[in-house]
């Protein structure tokens, strides 16, 4: 106990020592905590301890609590998983595999061309969404937050290749940027992997006149999603004039892998985007703002996965935070407009909904 209390009295300056139900606490004074704390954490952290920091009445109230301990064992869920994964996404490929080479006047599609395309399909989806997490994974280790392996959720062939990925975190999150930075580098690391995946799908895509594109649309040969902000902006760079992109399978890959990075971006709290959102609000606006983007989702056509994500609202689950003194840094409440840009240029709205533009060429 002398140990703790030398420790906080050479980072802090302390007002007042005292048991508070049982849990050994301190009131410092008024003052910049951030990395003080952190530092602290780290020292608690190694024999046994965990802090917490609020505003109290009188300055900053600390409260040092024995470190839970946790269970940890080795398990081949997430391999399996993965290996699961990866089946649903190459049968997913399979079944969107159409005749396209025919109707473009290239003849059947051979075996070799097929597996070729299959497996582009499945490296680069489970590619995104094993980047997204490891971007996790990596600023999880950063800011040493012990963090499981990614759970890889299998889909259903023909509707969705898979469900992405999960990451359980072990250990607490110490101030709002470190919530910020646990949140933000999935989604920036997936849209990068996105984009590089996006480019390689203008390189195999098929031009084709736009009288022809009408043609093969009309006839059903060929289907046509609504395309988010960024597509466009690669064909203005990419594209051939005069002439329209149809995509192979890895197509698919790029599209999806840039309506999942905006939609974990929402600020909705079982979302990335709520961790970000949650670090620079309070609980009041940031509810305000998952609600609202429930709404815009059923606006736009996810309804399935709005009425799933207000099922999960009904009971909260709030992030705690062990620094709830220090603010968001500068750079990060900067950075809050490039997220927003990122929702903007990869954000789709379906086809059918209320929203929706009318598709066509």
């Amino acid at each position: 106990m002398e140990e703790i209390k030398t420790r906080v009295s050479a980072k802090f300056s302390v007002r007042e020592i005292s048991f508070r139900e049982g849990v050994l606490t301190f009131e410092i004074s008024d003052q910049d905590i951030k990395k003080p704390f952190k530092e602290l954490y780290r020292e608690l952290d190694s024999i046994g301890y965990i802090p917490t920091a609020q505003r109290s009445d009188i300055g900053i109230r600390l409260r040092i609590f024995p470190r839970p301990q946790l269970r940890t064992q080795k398990s081949r869920v997430p391999l399996i998983l993965l290996m699961v994964t990866l089946v649903t996404i190459f049968v997913d490929g399979y079944i969107r595999t159409t005749g396209i080479q025919s109707s473009l006047g290239m003849g059947p599609i051979t075996l070799e061309k097929l597996l070729r395309d299959l497996s582009l399909y499945t490296i680069a989806i489970i590619g995104i969404i094993g980047i997204h997490e490891m971007g996790h994974k990596i600023f999880s280790k950063i800011d040493k937050i012990d963090s499981s392996p990614p759970y890889f959720i299998p889909g259903v062939p023909g509707l969705i290749p898979t469900f992405g990925a999960v990451i359980f975190q072990k250990g607490p999150i110490v101030n709002r940027d470190d919530l910020f930075d646990t949140g933000v580098s999935g989604p920036v690391t997936g849209f990068i992997a996105s984009i590089v995946v996006l480019f390689f799908a203008f390189n195999e895509a098929t031009w084709i006149t736009v009288e022809e594109a009408r043609k093969l649309i009309s006839s059903g040969e060929i289907g046509v999603l609504p395309s988010p902000l960024i597509f466009e902006v690669a064909n203005q760079i990419l594209g051939k004039p005069g002439f329209v992109p149809v995509f192979p399978l890895i197509g698919f890959a790029a599209w999806l892998g840039m309506v999942v990075t905006s939609l974990n971006l929402l600020p909705i709290w079982q979302l990335d985007g709520g961790r970000i959102f949650r670090s620079i609000t309070g609980p009041k606006t940031h509810s305000i703002l998952s609600y609202a983007t429930i709404g815009l989702l059923i606006l736009t056509g996810y309804i399935p996965l709005a009425l799933l994500l207000l099922l999960f609202m009904r009971n909260p689950v709030e992030f705690a935070i062990l620094d709830n003194v220090s603010p968001l840094s500068l750079w990060r409440k900067l950075s809050i407009a490039g997220i927003i840009a990122m929702i903007s240029v990869t954000f789709v709205v379906l086809p059918g909904s209320l929203l929706s533009p009318q598709l066509g060429m």
